[in-house]
């Protein structure tokens, strides 16, 4: 008879669990749809590592993985531990150009949905906050504004750049990737936070709004 995470915790140590063990003994239990192992083994399939870091709305964490308010606060605030102890010890990064996000963030060319990240800079270009801010399906994810936004006042950003990955490997943009851009421009010039680039990123290679702005007039 196999042990459960929390008696393999207690018998062999931390490492001797798996990382799906660890969501599971987080969770506590499943739902009525799956049971706790299966369902720790699906948000890890489904979202992977990197992404659940990034994480914030309890609302959000419940409808993207099924589960209930105290299994996504529970999941929320170990990863927000774990990215605070990381991000104590991470080097300050300055981002100078759409190469520097494409670099920062090319885990998510190997995203199989797209995801919608904020990177917040401050006035010396120096990441201050990052975090997801939408996951979508395989052709989109939608962002409001005020999603863009609000992150940048609570972390006092002076710019902000929209970054987002093409699952199907084409990073030049769509109709509505432009559409998004000309909107939250419009919201950046209100609420005078600069919008200081949108980086579309895929296994082929990176777009940046930023270097084409004159032929597409969006930036």
């Amino acid at each position: 008879m196999s042990l459960k995470p929390r008696e393999k915790l207690e018998k062999f140590g931390p490492k001797a669990l798996s990382n799906s063990d660890l969501i599971a003994t987080i969770l506590g239990h499943g739902t009525k749809k799956e049971n706790v192992f299966d369902l720790s083994r699906r948000i890890l399939s489904d979202y992977g590592k990197t992404p659940l870091v990034h994480l914030q709305s309890i609302e959000e964490c419940q409808k993207l993985f099924d589960i209930g308010k105290v299994q996504a606060i529970k999941l929320i605030s170990c990863f927000e531990i774990g990215r605070r102890f990381f991000q104590t010890d991470k080097k300050q990064v300055s981002i100078m150009n759409a190469r520097d996000v494409f670099k920062r963030l090319q885990h998510m060319t190997k995203l199989n949905r797209e995801y919608m990240y904020g990177l917040y800079l401050n006035t010396r270009n120096i990441v201050v906050n990052e975090e997801i801010l939408s996951i979508g399906t395989l052709e989109g994810a939608a962002v409001h504004a005020r999603d863009v936004f609000y992150p940048a006042i609570q972390h006092h950003a002076y710019t902000v750049i929209l970054v987002h990955n093409h699952p199907s490997g084409d990073p030049n943009p769509s109709q509505a990737d432009i559409y998004l851009t000309q909107e939250i421009q419009k919201a950046a010039k209100i609420l005078r936070i600069s919008l200081l680039d949108h980086v579309i990123v895929s296994k082929n290679g990176y777009f940046s709004f930023s270097e084409m702005s004159k032929s597409i007039n969006v930036l």
